[in-house]
């Protein structure tokens, strides 16, 4: 019995691994923040993108991306 428990966490693991659960390069919805009239808060919610630089929210992180055209991604959430 303990064998199979066992069996299950170690499965369960690899599929969350594999499935995308701990990939980095998670997909944000931006679209919200690409009128170029929105101005972003000072709400602290750090994003790691995947150019390296910490982003103080997912607005100031989504006006880089289109300021990028695309180019940068999330890597995480947090900072770098």
């Amino acid at each position: 019995m303990r064998t199979a428990g066992v069996f299950l966490l170690l499965s369960l693991a690899l599929f969350c691994f594999f499935s995308g659960v701990f990939s980095q390069g998670a997909q944000i919805d931006c679209s919200e923040f690409r009128d170029p009239k929105v101005y972003c808060t000072r709400e602290s919610n750090p994003h790691c993108g995947s150019d390296g630089q910490t982003y103080g929210n997912k607005c100031s992180f989504c006006k880089a991306v289109v300021k990028s055209g695309g180019k940068i991604n999330l890597k995480h959430p947090g900072k770098c």
